[in-house]
């Protein structure tokens, strides 16, 4: 049994060794809060060419007007220049309409001066936007790039001491193999415990001479009294 347990501990060791490189695969960045970065910032500039596009779109309709209006105001100022209207009252009102007209006109120039500024804010934004768009996206890129490469070696490593594994478990009594993975499960992935100094490594308890008596019993297979734990002494194993 001194054997049994000898590569039962060896079994323990490399499963140990196994969770903790699963640990380390779990851990891994996965890049998700640099995607997410990169995806609001992509929402952002999706945000910004939507509204500087309507913008456009709003600056382009106001040119249009404008240029309706520098029509209509030659127009009237031709006829008032014309000599074709002779009443005094009837130019007096033309003219209180033109004056109104440019009025309204230069109000006109105000809004667009204003459209084509905020336009000039909003190009602006695009482009450092797309700065960091492009910062971002070669960030993501380098970062995923490491993140698989990482990944497959943890992975290779985890394959290869699984392999490992199915060649030691083979070795193993098959009723004791069971009861390790039960204990194992149960107790936090710790189901052999070492004796040292006539106690249990794992829960610290003191042995029973009983106890220290049964384990020096080739066929004996004994637990620990406090933890449940399988016993091994590495000291009875080389005897």
């Amino acid at each position: 049994m001194h054997r049994q347990m000898k590569l039962l501990q060896d079994l323990q060791a490399l499963d140990h060794y196994i969770d903790r490189l699963r640990r380390d695969v779990a851990t891994l960045d996965d890049g998700e809060q640099l995607r997410a970065s990169l995806e609001r910032t992509r929402t952002r500039m999706e945000i910004i060419k939507r509204n500087y596009h309507e913008l456009h779109a709003k600056a382009t309709e106001q040119e249009r007007r404008l240029k309706e209006f520098d029509e209509y105001l030659q127009r009237r100022e031709a006829e008032l220049y014309s000599g074709k209207i002779t009443s005094a009252r009837e130019l007096q009102l033309m003219q209180v309409e033109i004056d109104e007209a440019k009025r309204s006109r230069e109000e006109m120039d105000v809004e667009m001066l204003r459209v084509w500024e905020r336009m000039e804010t909003m190009k602006h934004d695009i482009d450092a936007t797309e700065r960091d768009l492009e910062k971002l996206e070669r960030l993501y890129e380098a970062h995923m790039a490491d993140y698989r490469q990482r990944r497959a070696a943890l992975e290779a490593e985890i394959e290869f001491h699984l392999k490992e594994r199915a060649e030691l478990t083979a070795q193993i009594d098959p009723e004791l193999l069971a009861r390790y993975e039960r204990l194992r499960d149960q107790l936090g992935g710790t189901a052999v415990a070492i004796v040292e100094q006539k106690a249990c490594t794992v829960c610290y308890t003191l042995l029973t001479p009983y106890t220290l008596k049964r384990l020096e019993t080739e066929d004996s297979l004994v637990a620990c009294e406090s933890c449940g734990r399988l016993l091994y002494d590495p000291m009875l194993a080389t005897e």
